[in-house]
Order: C-alpha cells, then sequence, then structure tokens
C-alpha cells in the first residue's frame, strides 16, 4: 500500500516559509509591530510543532511500557494545550502585540497543514500507482 501523507517536518517547513513572508509582507504594508507581532505567532505555532513531536513520542514510548505511564502520556497532550494558552494569554496581555498580526502569524500553521497536504496529495496522484498481479 503506497500511503502519502504530509510529515509535520513538511508542514514546520511550510510553516517557517510563511511566517518569513508574512512577517515581510506585514512590515512593508503595516507596520513593524504588525511584522513582529506575526513572527511571534508564527514561531509560537512552530513551537506548538516541535513539542508536538516530541510528546507524540512520550505517549506512544509511555503506552509501551504500560502501568500508570499510560495514565501520565494520556494527560500531557491536555497540559501542553493548557501551557500554550497560558503562554498566549501572557504574550496577549504583557506584551504590546497587534493582534491581527499575532493572528496572522499564527494561522501559518492552519495553511501549512492545508498547503502541505494538498502537496502530498497532489504527488501522490500524480505517482503511478504499480497493479497487483494476480
Amino acid at each position: 500500500m503506497n500511503w502519502n501523507l504530509p510529515t509535520i517536518a513538511g508542514i514546520q517547513r511550510i510553516a517557517a516559509i510563511l511566517t518569513a513572508v508574512i512577517a515581510a509582507l506585514m512590515l512593508a504594508l503595516v507596520s513593524e509591530r504588525a511584522a513582529i507581532s506575526s513572527a511571534m505567532g508564527g514561531a509560537l505555532m512552530l513551537a506548538n510543532l516541535y513539542l508536538l513531536v516530541i510528546i507524540g513520542k512520550a505517549i506512544i514510548g509511555m503506552a509501551s511500557s504500560g502501568g500508570g505511564a499510560v495514565t501520565i502520556g494520556a494527560l500531557i497532550a491536555p497540559f501542553k494545550l493548557l501551557f500554550f494558552m497560558l503562554v498566549v494569554y501572557l504574550i496577549l496581555t504583557r506584551v504590546q502585540v497587534d493582534i491581527f498580526g499575532f493572528m496572522a502569524g499564527v494561522l501559518t500553521q492552519f495553511a501549512a497543514i492545508f498547503i502541505e497536504t494538498g502537496r502530498v496529495s497532489m504527488r501522490g496522484s500524480a505517482t503511478p500507482v504499480e497493479e497487483v498481479k494476480a
């Protein structure tokens, strides 16, 4: 079976490119504060993807060991979400960010997911599938 799935590394690569492009556009068209804010939002999403990989590996490792570690593994993902909610709250309340620039930076992760998924699916449809000989 030929699985054509997007990878976290591919999504991170596209998210980094989109973050740089959005920040440059914000700098050129809006303001320096909006550009810095969008870069902060994009960097936060890149950190989110990076931690997702680490936490995913930890959950799989804990699940394979069994016992009480399975419960801890099941709690790691919600705590990561709470951590990022706290970070976003602190950024929005303590740092003078442009909210629309920050949101544009955060949305680069979602755009990167759609772009990488589309890219992989188009590449997969262009790849000839080997016929199964009966």
